[in-house]
């Protein structure tokens, strides 16, 4: 079971057709970010596809559990936008022939899971920058304190879930428990307080505008990962992975926090030095006075 907790199904564990089917869709995927391709193009994809092959290297030792790794396909949506869809497969490709994992079977299935939130991931980035209020104060304190409160009571309510019911009959799962700890007053206050303290941090930290941005982009990519994989794990799985698929979940919550402010740091010091590479026009350069004197 220890290779599924990172995101990466095993062969044997999804049923043939989920398998032969995770090909067709990342193939007709792969063939959306290859359209149009520019020879200019191909070594950011290079670079990039580079960084998510690396990044299964860089373990987070959850507590008390397995260790997981960084995903970063959300960085590669937001720089490669679309063309994300070529490196995820590759990529995962290498990890599994390289290091075990995942697997070749699977390959299919890995990639939708993966590819779909970094496509996502552009197509967010893109929308929320666009907006007049991003460098409003209020604005990106608001985007930092719903990040907070979105993952502390998601937290709750997974743990509770866990706690509270048989892990190997979670398909029949009694939720009134999880509904009750997760909507009562003390733990919406405390999620609340969460969202307080890290929109006010966010402040005092001073940030570039671009953080808090990256920081929504980031976990959203990471969750949506984990929705796609517990989907593939519940509907596709040979036995029952409900638990397993929870527990997933679980661990990688605080990996949707580091890796929302992994990119949130690499959005805000993109946006200064290389804001071309965020798909963003490059600030015009004037000639210096001094140069133009004989």
């Amino acid at each position: 079971m220890s290779p599924l907790f990172a995101v990466h199904i095993s062969d044997g564990v999804l049923q043939p057709p989920w398998e032969w089917g995770g090909f067709a869709v990342a193939a007709l995927l792969a063939l959306f970010g290859a359209w149009r391709i520019r020879d200019e193009e191909i070594p950011r994809v290079a670079v990039l596809t580079a960084a998510f092959f690396v990044s299964s290297q860089i373990h987070v030792q959850v507590p008390g559990g397995p260790s997981t790794h960084l995903l970063l396909n959300g960085l590669l949506g937001v720089i490669l936008g679309r063309r994300a869809l070529l490196a995820v497969p590759v990529g995962l490709f290498l990890q599994a022939a390289l290091f075990g994992h995942g697997g070749f079977y699977s390959l299919g299935v890995n990639s939708v899971v993966m590819g779909l939130p970094a496509l996502l991931a552009g197509l967010l980035f893109a929308g929320l920058r666009r907006l007049p209020w991003l460098r409003r104060p209020w604005f990106r304190a608001a985007l930092v304190a719903g990040s907070a409160l979105a993952f502390g009571l998601s937290l709750v309510y997974a743990v509770t879930l866990l706690v509270t019911n048989n892990p190997k009959q979670l398909g029949d799962a009694d939720l009134s428990w999880a509904n009750r700890v997760t909507f009562h007053p003390a733990t919406l206050a405390g999620a609340a307080a969460l969202a307080a303290l890290a929109a006010w941090a966010e402040r005092r930290l001073e940030n570039a505008p671009e953080f808090p941005l990256g920081l929504v982009v980031g976990e959203s990519a990471v969750l949506a990962t984990v929705l796609l994989n517990a989907v593939a794990l519940v509907l596709g799985g040979r036995e029952n992975w409900y638990s397993l698929a929870l527990l997933t979940f679980i661990i990688h919550m605080p990996l949707a926090v580091i890796e929302g402010a992994i990119l949130g740091f690499a959005v805000g010091f993109l946006a200064r030095v290389k804001p071309e590479m965020l798909g963003w026009a490059a600030p015009e350069r004037t000639e210096c006075a001094v140069d133009s004197l004989p």
